[in-house]
């Protein structure tokens, strides 16, 4: 189900209430940090949360929302950021402030039959949150803004009929910011079409394929080239306004938006710059940036891309495109049909793009099903070693895919 994120901040709180708050954010921190040591030594959840409780002395809902926010980080994650460990190495801030930016957030999930949310609820009356302070029976009350807009437009979301989550987080000059996230009923169509995503390093591109019968209608690219050696700030803009043009695009085309999932983090080359374009492609962010489509009532899903690319080098030469958007094309085909993909990887490895000398391009498979024409047995390779004619069984999508792709090619910039 899609979700909505509403921001604010709090506007008013009173000294004693900053100090419990400050003293609820170093138990959270702490939290955090226990629960991230103890699951990667291999303790199982309920043993986390039991320690937890003893140790530090939050409430098991807070302690429930500490190991929920770091159950999927990876291995060797600094708490903090690496740039305020290097600065307390450095000596150019002090202990106590580099404890201070360690301990940063509070996070609280939402429960339907709590009214919203029990340990950190909105008052829409009075505009205020009221934090439980992780002590028996122990509350704040700071005032807290949000914008109009947001009120007018999601305001339904946040008067306790529905779950919200609430993250609180202190920001550099003291003050604290609040995000609000709450789920929305949105009813997501399936489209007539695949919109299927290649995601490379400073540029998208993107194929446009029929469902019924696999047929090409537009292909293009999107520059990101900015969301590569760019401040956090701007790299996160500029990946919503990428993914805001998909969504147009996906909308024109009545298509359902495909995307890859890439594993950046196991690549390795000898090329060093290789290795930091691959490793600094935002991957992780745009993928979960493209679920605020499901908003717009565009269907997102992920998917694998498993041989795509090597499908694409091949099929680049005979029409005519780089291996991109080829790839683009065969990751569309295999979303829809993936009995007609493993058909086109059997063409392709039989079939090479470059006939040389003349020779035949392949060996026939052999065996019962090599020269059966019945449709179950589709992927079966073509009875002669040099392409078909146009329009004959061998290689009909090809052959509609070359014809039909020089008047549809689209470039988006």
């Amino acid at each position: 189900m899609p979700k909505v994120t509403i921001p604010g901040y709090i506007c008013e709180i009173s000294e004693e209430d900053r100090e419990e708050l400050e003293k609820l954010m170093f138990k959270f921190g702490k939290a955090r940090r226990r629960a991230y040591s103890l699951k990667q030594k291999g303790y199982t959840k309920p043993g986390i949360e039991r320690i937890l409780q003893d140790e530090i002395g939050l409430n098991s809902r807070y302690v429930k929302d500490a190991y929920n926010s770091i159950k999927s980080l990876p291995p060797h994650v600094t708490f903090g950021g690496l740039k305020n460990q290097r600065s307390r190495e450095k000596g150019k801030i002090s202990k106590e402030e580099y404890h201070r930016r360690r301990n940063s957030i509070v996070i609280s999930r939402g429960d339907k039959s709590k009214n919203g949310n029990l340990n950190i609820r909105l008052n829409l009356e009075r505009m205020e949150l009221r934090i439980n302070t992780g002590e028996d029976k122990k509350w704040i009350y700071p005032k807290v803004y949000i914008p109009e807009k947001y009120l007018k437009k999601y305001g339904h979301l946040l008067d306790g009929s529905a779950p919200y989550t609430v993250l609180i987080k202190r920001r550099s000059d003291g003050k604290y910011n609040v995000h609000i996230t709450a789920e929305v009923q949105t009813e997501v169509k399936e489209g007539k079409r695949v919109m299927a995503l290649d995601v490379n390093a400073g540029h998208i591109d993107f194929a446009i394929v029929e469902k019924e019968e696999p047929t090409v209608v537009s292909v293009g690219r999107i520059e990101v080239h900015e969301t590569q050696y760019v401040r956090r700030g701007k790299r996160e803009y500029r990946i919503h306004q990428a993914v805001d043009k998909i969504g147009n695009i996906a909308k024109h085309y009545d298509a359902d938006v495909a995307v890859g999932k890439l594993n950046t983090g196991s690549f390795k080359s000898d090329n060093r710059k290789a290795n930091r374009k691959v490793k600094n492609m935002p991957q992780h962010k745009f993928r979960q940036t493209l679920k605020k489509l499901e908003r717009r009532g565009i269907k997102v899903e992920e998917k694998s891309e498993k041989n795509t690319t090597r499908v694409g080098e091949k099929i680049s030469p005979l029409v005519g495109l780089d291996v991109h958007k080829c790839s683009a094309i065969a990751f569309a085909v295999k979303s829809i049909n993936y009995n007609l993909f493993r058909h086109l990887i059997t063409l392709l490895s039989v079939v090479s793009p470059d006939e040389g000398d003349g020779s035949p391009r392949g060996r026939r498979r052999r065996g019962k099903r090599a020269n059966c024409p019945c449709p179950g047995h589709s992927w079966a390779a073509p009875q002669s070693g040099y392409p078909a004619m146009p329009g004959s069984w061998g290689l009909s999508f090809l052959e509609r895919l070359k014809a039909g792709l020089p008047c549809l090619h689209v470039k988006v910039c």
